[in-house]
């Protein structure tokens, strides 16, 4: 190691995760920058380097200090403005790889006091966070080397994100859903991936308005190196070529005018089977029914379950209510007691109840319609046509849809996918969920139809293959069972003191350092942590291929136009 790459000395007590350094002046080392240190774990070990990350710089001189009183503007000195002068750092470990297993190590052994600090280079860095590149994608560089010649990319395990589920929070206008449109992109292209997005804004369907793959126009390339604009390039051909053979981005949308004409009718019109939920999953539909109108809904749903073939349509579960009210009354299978319970005033709520969740969603599944198919959306994991083994983006757009109705929707798009996942007979491929604005089907403290369907995902999906995101906007406000599953979590610019508080007390992952630099975080800036990154780092999220509709208005040039 060259003499002039020494940044300074340990000083202190080593024996922790945070140590300070003793800087050789305060042009030594910047807050998050990496810096590393030799130590032996071990008698019969060798030397190795332990990198650490630089949380925060402290610097004083004693010529000019609050004590010094009103006068202290007014001093000139004499010799070097140096002369006084303290300088230290906060540093961070990170780790050092195992030359065994190559994971990431905290030292258990304190380093040694008085040992020196380096700076690093970009080659070291590379070095230390290798990948396999069977099992990983680029999410981006890291924050100080993602410029000129000394980029430092950053990877995450795509199997990990899969099986053990993912976190991605952040405040509105961050990026948090262009950094899941580069995560998916890129597991589409490089893995195959069966995902599906649930979209409640439509900003993920603007990659395929019209009927067709929108990507990003060539100028915004312009900027980027050489080699990273190729390879945007090589992964928008691979988006087309899988397009062309049946997978590639494909859009569900109820069956409304609007979707036909924002997407050429080139989308999948959703037609989903009602009767594919339970009687109870049904019955929370409506939660705010009293007593007689559910007792009501469980006899008609068991009048339709048993008088109307699969599959059934809602449509004759909503004339039950109503101007076929004397089919239940007269049932020779309902015993008196329950017969005695039906009135016309809870079957005609009931009714008003479900008519207005059909006409809302226009989703579910009516005669003359194909009914909704999991297994053609995902594919099947035993392979019955072309189609089935090629990798695609499902969105499932529901802009404009209530929140119960979309709750519905994303309940019954769920169930689905679990139960088609669990079928050993004819099983469906891995599939990645994603869940946008997951506070809303995923909320803490408030009842929700999609709630119990999701934690379930989260909690034994894995055992399927049925991996999930959750993508918020306010952490404070989802279910602390849901993200205690997801063992990576990407965190972006995050103010709130309640979202910010939430993290800490839902994930082991941040240290209150990290808590403390998400404010200041700058858009498409990432803190990523957990099990499908060796160490947590800053990411800087790269260019996505698609056009993602995330983006804000330009609303001053809107006004003027």
């Amino acid at each position: 190691m060259q003499e002039e790459r020494w940044l300074g000395t340990l000083v202190g007590d080593t024996g922790g995760l945070r140590v300070n350094v003793a800087l050789r002046d305060s042009f030594s080392a910047r807050r998050g920058e990496f810096v590393r240190v030799r130590h032996r774990e071990r008698r019969d070990t060798h030397e190795t380097w332990v990198l650490g990350r630089i949380t925060g710089v402290s610097r004083q001189n004693m010529l000019f200090t609050q004590q010094m009183g009103e006068g202290v503007a007014e001093v000139s000195l004499l010799t070097s403005r140096s002369t006084g002068e303290t300088n230290y750092a906060g540093m961070e470990l990170v780790g050092y790889r195992d030359p065994d297993t190559g994971e990431v190590r905290i030292p258990r052994r304190p380093l040694e006091p008085g040992a020196k600090v380096y700076g690093v280079d970009f080659a070291f860095l590379r070095e230390f966070y290798e990948y396999s590149p069977e099992t990983n994608i680029q999410l981006g560089n890291l924050v100080g080397y993602e410029r000129g010649d000394n980029i430092v990319p950053v990877y995450i395990d795509v199997n990990r994100i899969v099986t053990e589920h993912l976190a991605v929070l952040a405040m509105t206008g961050a990026g948090k859903s262009y950094t899941i449109g580069r995560i998916i992109e890129r597991m589409l292209t490089e893995s195959n991936a069966s995902i599906v997005v649930l979209d409640p804004h439509g900003e993920y369907g603007r990659a395929f308005r019209g009927g067709m793959l929108n990507f990003a126009p060539d100028s915004t390339y312009a900027a980027l190196p050489e080699q990273e604009a190729d390879g945007l390039r090589a992964l928008g051909a691979k988006l087309r070529e899988l397009q062309d053979r049946g997978g590639g981005i494909h859009v569900y949308a109820p069956r409304t005018r609007e979707f036909s004409l924002r997407y050429n009718d080139q989308h999948h019109p959703l037609a989903l089977r009602l009767d594919e939920m339970s009687a109870d999953e049904l019955a929370s539909v409506f939660p705010e029914s009293t007593e007689p109108q559910q007792r009501f809904l469980q006899v008609a749903l068991r009048y339709w379950e048993k008088k109307f073939p699969s599959p059934r349509e809602p449509r004759d579960l909503l004339d039950l209510c109503g101007r076929n009210l004397d089919a239940l009354t007269t049932w020779d299978e309902l015993p008196d007691n329950e017969r005695k319970t039906i009135s016309a005033r809870s079957a005609s709520i009931v009714a008003l109840r479900l008519r207005n969740l059909l006409t809302d969603a226009n989703a579910f599944y009516e005669r003359g319609l194909h009914p909704f198919d999991v297994r053609q959306m995902i594919g099947r994991a035993r392979k019955t046509a072309p189609a089935d083994s090629v990798g695609r983006i499902s969105i499932i757009d529901l802009q404009g849809l209530s929140r119960t109705s979309m709750q519905v929707v994303v309940a019954l798009l769920c169930g689905e996918i679990l139960r088609a996942a669990q079928d050993t007979s004819d099983p469906i491929r891995p599939v990645f969920l994603i869940i946008e604005e997951g506070h809303t089907f995923a909320p803490a403290r408030e009842a929700s139809i999609s709630l119990p369907i999701i934690k379930k995902i989260f909690a034994e999906g894995r055992k399927f293959g049925v991996g999930a995101a959750i993508v918020s906007q306010r952490p404070s406000k989802l279910d602390s069972d849901v993200t205690s599953q997801a063992n990576t979590i990407i965190a972006m610019r995050i103010k709130n003191p309640d979202d910010q508080a939430f993290i800490r007390s839902t994930s082991d992952y941040f240290s209150e350092v990290d808590i403390k630099e998400l404010p200041s975080l700058s858009t498409g800036e990432a803190l990523v942590s957990g099990r499908a990154i060796l160490a947590p780092l800053l990411v800087k999220v790269g260019q996505k291929v698609l056009i993602h509709g995330g983006e804000s208005p330009d609303v001053v040039r809107s006004w003027k136009e």
